[in-house]
């Protein structure tokens, strides 16, 4: 059991965004590249073949159907891959099934002595179920999702929701998120069980498109975590997010887009970049490539982050 409780603090250390670490923190590290160049500042904005990770009521907007992959090499032997299909439901909705798994690798493992006895592994992740529908000026959507956590020889699983909303007028949208509601994992150990909460996260985010070759993004997320389980001491904590995208070329058929974002938390800034580039297959299939360069945060070392979208008529 011992054991178990410590690969928990590593795991959570290596990806937590917040204070260090929580249940179900790597899930905040972001599903795409252009989200992550952007430094997770895109609840309000259209991210085409992703947008069920970003906010479910940006799902009516789809055209045609969309096909999302990403897989991101990190460093601290960490990795994150996302995949997403997506599809219009005429007239005025959309849905999604997307899938997101995280993990790291090459954990030490020692005996009491402090001697290595091997190496071990954690990954975690979900499968999601994802709808949304046009209201008007104001959308709407929700996230199903199936939890799954692998740690050494135990494994847990459960369920939790998302629901988005999305207010657009004029160059302007705004839009309001609360994942995981009624989220959270159950252990099975030594035929014991476990129930571990994940925390509730709110996210409000605002972005102005007014120029045809600039977006602008904000977004704050927050959250309340138990920092001492036995007194049950809570601390909330808030991250303010900002990007901006630029277009090259944005009246030729294929602008290339580049990217900045910055985000702050407890007064720590951290900054990404990243460009994005469309290729076209055929006159059905139109591709587009995303890069993003994160370079961590607390010594973890430079990540080169990459998605691909694949849009078919």
């Amino acid at each position: 059991m011992n054991k178990f409780i410590v690969l928990f603090i590593i795991h959570f250390f290596l990806f937590g965004s917040y204070s260090g670490g929580y249940p179900g923190a790597n899930f905040n590290y972001g599903s795409n590249a252009k989200d992550i160049a952007l430094s997770r500042s895109t609840l309000s904005t259209y991210n085409k073949g992703f947008n069920a990770f970003i906010n479910p009521a940006l799902l009516p907007q789809i055209k045609n159907n969309e096909y999302g992959f990403s897989y991101f090499f990190m460093s601290l032997d960490r990795s994150v891959q996302t995949l997403s299909i997506s599809r219009p439901l005429p007239p005025s909705a959309g849905v999604s099934l997307s899938i997101f798994s995280s993990g790291t690798k090459n954990i030490l493992n020692t005996n009491s002595f402090g001697s290595s006895i091997g190496k071990l592994s954690h990954s975690e992740g979900y499968g999601m179920l994802s709808f949304g529908v046009d209201l008007g000026a104001l959308s709407g959507g929700f996230n199903i999702k199936a939890y799954f956590n692998n740690l050494d020889k135990h494994s847990a699983k459960g369920i939790g929701f998302d629901i988005g909303f999305l207010y657009a007028r004029n160059y302007t949208n705004i839009a309001f998120k609360i994942n995981n509601l009624s989220s959270g994992y159950s252990w099975d150990i030594n035929a014991n069980q476990y129930e571990e909460k994940i925390p509730v996260n709110y996210s409000l985010g605002a972005s102005y498109s007014k120029f045809k070759n600039l977006l602008l993004s904000s977004q704050i997320n927050w959250m309340t975590i138990i920092e001492e389980p036995l007194n049950s001491k809570e601390k909330l904590y808030s991250k303010f997010h900002f990007g901006a995208e630029y277009l090259l070329n944005y009246k030729s058929t294929f602008p290339i887009s580049i990217r900045m974002g910055i985000k702050e938390l407890n007064n720590d800034l951290s900054f990404s970049l990243g460009f994005g580039m469309p290729f076209r297959i055929g006159e059905k299939i139109k591709l587009h490539w995303d890069y993003a360069l994160d370079p961590g945060m607390m010594s973890e070392g430079i990540s080169h982050l990459f998605s691909f979208t694949m849009e078919k008529n």
